[in-house]
């Protein structure tokens, strides 16, 4: 009949605990802990943009830009398929600078 209510409330509240770790993670410097920890959010909520977003900011930051094109590619597929259309293009011109070769 599908999870309990407590195994669903854990599962819930796991991604706000990731968020905390991620803000305290930026926040002392920890960048890698902060992108670690980005991609289990990631792996966990897969059809969720904002997290390949982000993921791309922090890549970006950190002068992996291969990898934020990557990463702001995926979020703007993903925020094209949900209809967000304006912030797919936005997405997709934040990669394109990343790589002037890929085509969005």
């Amino acid at each position: 009949m599908g999870l309990p209510l407590t195994s669903m409330r854990k599962c819930k509240s796991h991604i706000p605990d990731l968020r905390v770790q991620i803000s305290e993670a930026l926040r002392l410097g920890r960048v890698t802990k902060a992108l670690d920890l980005y991609e289990r959010i990631e792996k966990q909520k897969p059809d969720e943009p904002r997290w390949s977003h982000r993921k791309g900011d922090l890549l970006h930051r950190m002068g992996r830009d291969t990898e934020a094109a990557s990463a702001y590619q995926r979020a703007a597929e993903l925020y094209a398929a949900r209809g967000f259309s304006a912030r797919a293009a936005a997405t997709a011109r934040l990669m394109m600078r990343m790589k002037p070769s890929q085509t969005a």
